[in-house]
């Protein structure tokens, strides 16, 4: 907990200060609460203490007071001075929300970890300021995932909302909580439907993670026996013929599925562009870019298909048309390595050697610092074959 939290909540706190002083003290109490205000944003956290204390010699009664002297021990990580001032204000003044979830995060880090659950679930909901809200969230939402309410758990993570869901804290707890919700649901549906075509397309999911291609085409096609009609299996064992195998045969195996995934869905951008991919294969740059501006007619933000044209143009000896492209692509992933590699080349054909310099330095920052979570990403998701990347026989 920073000290821009510290201001933050004594802000809001003080707001509601003197109303309950007496009042021929409320000017005083008005006066120390300034004071106290103005040593904590001079980080002189006894200076304050003494103000508060000071109010309290003049209105026992304060709440705000009190909450506010919970909020310094709780900074200074003396969590049981904390909770007992927090329930002194709480006494006073129980609609104090932040308050209340501040007394169930200390509890939950003095170990009373039921208490601190029911004080952060009342309170939760109620609480306005966005730093005290995801902070308890985050704290509410730990209880939950370590006492297995993952429902519960999720149910909080998605009310965080940004930029505290975007946290490292919040990132990391959602990849454990829906990672066990996943493996829930997962032995449900062996425990209810194990023949299931669903089943088996898990199955080819996680052989396919473990670069068993064989495995999860032979999955794939057992899904296709038990229901020929599930919407995306030819479009997937399409991607998982060519995972496994670029040559010839495996290509026109992974043509038919594809086609007849298009005759399922006409309207399927994806498959345009892995049918483009495959002509690509088969050194015809034009065929694929035809493909690849079909993909592209039905969905305009296809960033593959965007760089896929590009190379396509480029190669094609069009690179002013794969510029185009090229930077559709980039405004719409401006992450997207591949997409800078295939920039610079277009620039290079272009005889512009300082754009060219430019994005082949982009593509070679984001390839390195891309490296370390690439191969965990992939043994993680289903296995993304039609991505673009850069050929190993591509010129650096």
């Amino acid at each position: 907990m920073n000290k821009n939290l510290l201001g933050c909540l004594c802000g809001y706190l003080i707001a509601c200060a003197g109303l309950a002083a007496q009042s021929g003290n409320l000017t005083q109490i008005q006066q120390h609460y300034q004071r106290a205000q103005e040593a904590l944003q001079a980080h002189q956290d006894a200076v304050a203490i003494r103000e508060f204390r000071e109010i309290l010699r003049l209105d026992p009664k304060n709440a705000s007071a009190h909450a506010n002297l919970g909020v310094i021990a709780f900074t200074e990580k003396d969590y049981a001075q904390a909770s007992q001032e927090f329930r002194e204000a709480l006494q006073r003044q129980p609609s104090l929300w932040n308050a209340k979830a501040f007394l169930g995060m200390s509890e939950l880090r003095r170990g009373n970890e039921t208490e601190a659950r029911r004080l952060l679930a009342e309170s939760y909901p109620h609480v306005q300021d966005a730093t005290v809200h995801a902070e308890a969230g985050i704290d509410l939402a730990t209880l939950y995932y370590q006492s297995h309410d993952l429902e519960l758990a999720d149910d909080v993570l998605r009310a965080l909302g940004r930029p505290a869901a975007d946290s490292p804290a919040a990132i990391f707890l959602a990849y454990r909580t829906y990672s066990d919700l996943a493996a829930q649901r997962l032995a449900k549906l062996a425990e209810v439907a194990p023949e299931s075509a669903q089943m088996h397309l898990i199955l080819a999911q996680a052989l396919a993670s473990q670069d068993d291609f064989q495995g999860a085409i032979a999955q794939y096609r057992r899904a296709l026996e038990i229901d020929s009609n599930f919407p995306g299996i030819h479009f997937e064992l399409g991607q998982m013929i060519l995972a496994g195998s670029s040559d010839e045969p495996a290509r026109q195996q992974a043509e038919t599925e594809f086609k007849q995934a298009l005759t399922a869905d006409p309207n399927n951008a994806e498959c345009d562009y892995m049918l483009g991919e495959i002509e690509w294969l088969r050194s015809k740059p034009q065929e694929a870019l035809t493909y690849y501006e079909k993909a592209l007619a039905l969905r305009p933000t296809l960033v593959d298909a965007h760089i896929a044209a590009g190379k396509a143009l480029t190669s094609l000896g069009q690179p002013d048309e794969a510029l185009k492209h090229l930077l559709q692509a980039i405004a719409l992933d401006p992450q997207n390595e591949v997409g800078h590699y295939r920039l610079a080349q277009a620039y290079q054909k272009l005889g512009r050697a300082q754009d060219a310099e430019r994005e082949m330095a982009l593509f070679r920052k984001m390839r390195d610092s891309h490296a370390p979570v690439r191969t965990l990403y992939e043994q993680m998701q289903q296995r993304p074959v039609g991505r673009q990347t850069v050929d190993s026989n591509d010129s650096k």
